[in-house]
C-alpha cells in the first residue's frame, strides 16, 4: 500500500504548513525585539553622554570661577595682611578711609570681581541644584548661596558705612571652602 501525502502537511518537513509560518514570525519578532534592545541602549548611552556633557558644561565654569574666588581673597589677604583680624570688606572700609577711594581703586576692582563670581556662581548653582547627584554638592551649594548673600548685601554697604562713619559690627561669612571639594565630587559622579 503506498503512503498518500496529506494536503496539510509540508512536503519537507512533514509538518503541518503553519508551523513554518510560525517559525518566521518568531524569528522576525525576535529580530525586532533586538533591534528595539539595540537602539534603546544606544539611545540610553546617549542620554547619559549628553546629561555628562551637560554638567561639565555648567560645573566646569562654576570650578573657574571658584578657583578664581579663591586666588583673589589669598591675593587680596597678602596684599591687605597688614588689617590682621579684619575681612576682605573690612579691611577696605579701613583703607579708603585712611587714603581714600583713589587709592584703592584695585582693591575695589577685585572686590568687585569678586561680587561677580560670586553671582556667577550662584546663578550656576541654581541652573544645576535640581540635577544634583551627591548630597554634600547640595549641601555646600547651599552654604554658598548664603555666603555670597551675606557678602553681597555686605558688599552694597561698605559706601554707606563709609560716609555714615560706620564700622562693620561683626566679620562677614568665612568663605564655603567646602564647595570646592563637593564640586569635584559632582564632577566625578556625572562621569
Amino acid at each position: 500500500m503506498q503512503r498518500v501525502e496529506s494536503p496539510a502537511q509540508d512536503l519537507v518537513s512533514g509538518r503541518p504548513p503553519g508551523h513554518r509560518k510560525a517559525i518566521v514570525v518568531l524569528a522576525g519578532l525576535a529580530v525586532v525585539a533586538w533591534a528595539t534592545i539595540a537602539v534603546s541602549f544606544y539611545r540610553q548611552s546617549a542620554q547619559q553622554e549628553s546629561s555628562a556633557q551637560w554638567a561639565a558644561s555648567v560645573l566646569d565654569p562654576m570650578a573657574v570661577l571658584l578657583a578664581e574666588d579663591q586666588e583673589i581673597i589669598r591675593e587680596l589677604q597678602y596684599t591687605h595682611s597688614g588689617d590682621k583680624g579684619n575681612g576682605l570688606l573690612e579691611s577696605y572700609l579701613t583703607n579708603i578711609r585712611s587714603t581714600g577711594v583713589p587709592g584703592n581703586a584695585q582693591m575695589k576692582q577685585r572686590l568687585d570681581q569678586l561680587a561677580e563670581n560670586n553671582a556667577a556662581i550662584v546663578a550656576l548653582i541654581e541652573v544645576y541644584a535640581p540635577h544634583a547627584r551627591t548630597a554634600a554638592f547640595r549641601t555646600a551649594s547651599d552654604s554658598f548661596r548664603t555666603y555670597a548673600a551675606a557678602w553681597r548685601d555686605r558688599w552694597n554697604s561698605v559706601m554707606e558705612t563709609f560716609m555714615a562713619g560706620g564700622n562693620y559690627a561683626a566679620a562677614g561669612l568665612p568663605f564655603p571652602a567646602e564647595i570646592v571639594g563637593a564640586l569635584t565630587d559632582e564632577a566625578s559622579a556625572t562621569r
